[in-house]
């Protein structure tokens, strides 16, 4: 289990000061890379050490929210791109099928554009998809993560 620490000395350092449902930019950024650099572990504890009067309990629900609603966005995001790989592959094809029915210049357009394509949706699931999944494993981590205080 990979601790993180956290002191908290402000009250206004733990929720964005426009909506109050999410937590401050740089402690989510402070979270997620100490969280990135724990990733292959188990699960993640935070510690947080309070030097103010906050109620526990609502830190410890903003915190699993933000975390939850980033998940889900991401979440959201890979299933729709799934059906947006589909497509890409299916006008990839679509266009090497063209190109072979076709004669000269415009047959050689129709296959570049073709392999243009399905290379798009190689890379897309290669490199983006597989981010975009670690992403969403970390955040999954942080909104079921141990919140002990101190």
């Amino acid at each position: 289990m990979e601790k993180i620490k956290i002191t908290i000395k402000k009250e206004d350092s733990i929720t964005n000061e426009y909506n109050p449902k999410y937590l401050k930019p740089e402690l989510e950024d402070y979270i997620i890379n100490c969280a990135k650099q724990a990733y292959p572990k188990e699960s993640i504890n935070l510690d947080l050490s309070l030097e103010t009067n906050l109620e526990q309990k609502k830190i410890e629900n903003i915190i699993h929210y933000h975390f939850e609603d980033k998940y889900l966005k991401l979440k959201r995001i890979d299933h729709y791109d799934d059906y947006y790989r589909l497509i890409l592959l299916l006008l990839g094809i679509i266009l090497i099928i063209i190109s072979e029915a076709l004669t000269a210049f415009i047959s050689e357009i129709f296959l570049i554009a073709g392999w243009v394509v399905i290379w798009e949706m190689v890379y897309d699931v290669l490199f983006t998809g597989l981010k975009r999944k670690r992403e969403q494993k970390i955040y999954k981590k942080l909104a079921n993560c141990e919140i002990t205080f101190s």
